[in-house]
């Protein structure tokens, strides 16, 4: 702690305190002289008035003089500061200021959203930073962390600042803040962050620690939250698949949530058509109840073949218009024609894969997603396979060479490959040629058995696009259900073994912990691996596992599907998350560009990559709908992907006082007015002023002079009255004196 003073010339006032001194001096009473011949009573009272008024006297002295030095020192405002002795607290600061600048902070309360409140208060900061201060402005959408050149251009850049993406959360925000403070010169060093204080803010984490890693930095979090945020949002939208036949239904999930009371509000499905229009396609009425999550399903059929793009939207508006719609892209188009290759007897061994991915119920009425052609694999190289965009080992034997080698520039052209591993592998050696596990990416060593049937198949996440399908039915999934009693025990490659072959990739285990799935990107294919087979009956006593002949074996049907999905799908990213990179498939190495259409209806150039036949886009930010076009509509390019926010960026549910303390650390303060602004940086710059403390005992001095002099100075009962009886009993002559004296004797 230290203390210093606003006005020190002021304190010469204390000077003043000789005032009372001299006054006394000069003002000393004296002794009069008295004419009465007998003066001995006289004399000892006031030997004993003299000793009690000269105490007197000198405490009136000392509360006079007491007064006086404590108004000069409340005039000279003496301040009690945080830290030190800091003789430059109002010297230059070097300031940097954080905005979160995420679309939540769009969120409107009385005719103002919340960055606007931010700016606003950000400009009643600059009006307080001293002279000669070195400013710098950091927000969540990225940008050069620096100083800029001056205040005025700091706050001219806070003006300018808008809602946008988020690259990085608030704490990666806050710590490029700290980082750059490191290298400030001067000596008092600020943060000051500008918030809403909600939960989408702060799904990264806190900045505690590094807040006390920077015990030297002082750290202000403006808190501009909605103090009653109300708000209907769109948290995601999920699609059945992304690619979907002609015939084929396309089954649409929304998530929603409320901020808020209770409320009735329709959500509606709307389809992009070719004039560039949004269409509707069906409405469902939803009740929205509080701080309670909720789903809406939707199912589109007749959709047109190409690249279909939509969107789900709020119907009329809130007060955050920015999670009000969320956008999704879909391939619709022929029947894919996918060849399965199993051992004889084909149509026995094939009947379960044939039966998952293309049922004779759908076949029959147009609604299957692939066209099935089975054949022995014996004749797998006889077969030509440019009709078919995937094909499907069921429990392959040990394949020449050749085959294996045919089918890794297959699959590398853009093709997929889904391959069930079964007993007929039979010598791991002999199957796990260098061939084979330059397309498996991986070999097999041995088969793993489990007597007692307790390991099955246990995703440890369903973050793999493979998996994304099960999201829907989450921990519903019973895969201790269909155990797993044998599998092959896979081994992906070693980095950097065979050349520059790459090596396969689990994305989902055994309980065992063994990998069940993996998936290995060959050129522009993809081959994905199960290493249990799907080709025996259910009266087989040798069966490896019962995944097809459980009861209602829903869960190897989603799997067989989306497996087969994921291996053919070379489009690239069709859905993405708003300022991502979106890889787009062209499948046209003589283009040398296409024009990409942004959701705000610019269009911009992008480069194709002539060995990948592919565009990457990164200018991603806007979410929306992206078009991808080159050519005329015959025999051109028409491409598309989707980009929406996050559900973090439109989360404005508030974390409470207690929540952001923590986040924040014990040294950080939390302003939410412009008063407490003013207070906190007066404290933390200035200090404490002790004007009102000091100027309360320069008062109670003055009062306590006035009541002791009173004291003092009152009439007291033992004061000796000079009646005319005590005068002549004075002047009376003593018996020793009554003696006649010499004549003329006074």
């Amino acid at each position: 702690m230290g203390l210093t003073f606003l006005t020190p010339l002021l304190l010469a006032g204390a000077g003043l305190v000789a005032v009372p001194v001299v006054l006394h001096l000069l003002m000393k009473q004296r002794p009069v002289p008295r004419d009465f011949p007998a003066l001995r009573f006289l004399r000892v009272r006031a030997v004993a008035n003299r000793r009690r008024l000269r105490l007197h006297h000198l405490l009136l002295l000392a509360l006079r003089m007491g007064a006086l030095a404590l108004l000069a020192v409340a005039l000279a405002r003496p301040t009690l500061r945080a830290a030190g002795w800091l003789a430059d607290g109002e010297g230059p600061v070097a300031a940097v200021l954080v905005f979160d600048t995420a679309p939540r902070m769009l969120l409107r309360e009385g005719n103002r959203t919340r960055l606007e409140k931010a700016i606003e208060l950000a400009g009643q900061l600059f009006a307080k930073l001293p002279k000669g201060s070195e400013v710098a402005v950091l927000d969540t959408a990225g940008g050069g962390a620096a100083f800029s050149p001056s205040v005025t251009a700091a706050a001219a850049r806070v003006e300018r600042l808008a809602s946008a993406t988020p690259v990085q959360s608030v704490a990666a925000a806050v710590a490029d803040g700290f980082r750059l403070l490191e290298s400030a010169t001067l000596a008092r060093r600020e943060l000051y962050l500008f918030t809403d204080g909600s939960r989408g803010g702060w799904e990264a984490g806190g900045v505690a620690e590094l807040a006390a890693a920077h015990p030297d930095v002082s750290l202000l979090a403006i808190d501009v939250g909605a103090g009653a945020p109300v708000d209907f949002s769109i948290d995601a939208v999920e699609l059945s698949t992304e690619q979907v036949s002609a015939n084929g239904p396309l089954g649409v999930t929304v998530t929603t949530s409320r901020l808020g009371p209770d409320a009735d509000r329709p959500i509606a499905i709307e389809l992009l058509g070719a004039d560039g229009r949004y269409v509707r396609r069906a409405v469902k009425p939803v009740h929205w109840q509080a701080a309670t999550p909720g789903s809406v399903e939707f199912e589109l059929t007749g959709l047109e073949p190409g690249v279909r793009q939509g969107r789900v939207v709020l119907e009329g508006s809130d007060d955050l218009e920015a999670d009000n719609a969320r956008s999704f892209t879909v391939a619709v188009g022929s029947v894919a024609g996918v060849l399965v290759a199993a051992p004889p007897p084909a149509g026995t061994t094939a009947l379960f894969v044939e039966q998952a991915i293309d049922p004779a119920v759908l076949r029959k009425v147009g609604g299957s997603r692939f066209r099935t052609t089975v054949i022995d694999i014996a004749a797998l190289e006889a077969t030509p396979w440019d009709p078919f965009a995937g094909i499907v080992l069921v429990d392959p034997p040990p394949l020449p060479d050749r085959s294996w080698e045919l089918l890794g520039q297959w699959v590398a052209s853009g093709r997929g490959l889904v391959v069930w591993l079964g007993p007929r592998a039979a010598d791991a050696a002999r199957f796990s040629s260098a061939a084979a596990a330059r397309v498996l990416g991986g070999r097999i060593e041995r088969v793993w058995r489990d007597a007692a049937g307790e390991n099955y198949i246990a995703p440890a996440s369903l973050d793999h696009p493979l998996l994304a399908a099960f999201r829907r039915v989450g921990d519903a999934v019973p895969w201790e259900d269909f155990p797993v009693r044998r599998h092959w025990e896979f081994v992906p490659l070693e980095p950097g073994a065979d050349g520059d072959q790459t090596a396969a990739i689990p994305v989902a285990g055994y309980r065992n912990g063994l990998p069940a799935i993996l998936v290995h990107g060959v050129g522009r294919g993809t081959v994905v691996v199960f290493t249990t087979p799907v080709s025996q009956a259910a009266d087989d006593p040798e069966s490896w596992n019962t995944l097809a002949t459980g009861f209602e074996p829903w869960p190897f049907v989603m799997l067989a599907n989306e497996s087969l999905l994921h291996a053919i799908d070379t489009s690239g990213d069709r859905n993405i998350v708003a300022g991502a990179p979106a890889v787009v498939q062209i499948d046209r190495r003589d283009l040398a560009a296409v024009f990409v259409g942004t959701p705000g209806g610019d269009d911009f150039p992008m480069a194709v990559d002539p060995r990948q036949g592919t565009v990457t886009v990164t200018a991603t930010q806007t979410p929306g709908n992206y078009r991808v076009r080159s050519g005329g509509e015959v025999g051109g390019v028409s491409e598309g992907f989707s980009a929406n926010l996050p559900a973090a960026a439109t989360d404005c549910t508030p974390l409470g006082a207690e929540r952001l303390t923590a986040l924040l650390g014990p040294q950080a303060r939390v302003a939410r007015t412009e008063g407490d602004i003013v207070r906190d940086v007066k404290l933390e710059r200035v200090g404490a002023e002790l004007f009102g403390w000091v100027i309360l005992l320069a008062a109670a001095a003055m009062a306590a002079d006035w009541i002791v002099a009173n004291r003092f100075y009152a009439r007291r009962d033992d004061t000796v009255v000079a009646t005319p009886a005590a005068m002549a009993a004075a002047m009376a002559p003593s018996p020793s004196s009554a003696a006649p004296g010499p004549r003329g004797a006074a």
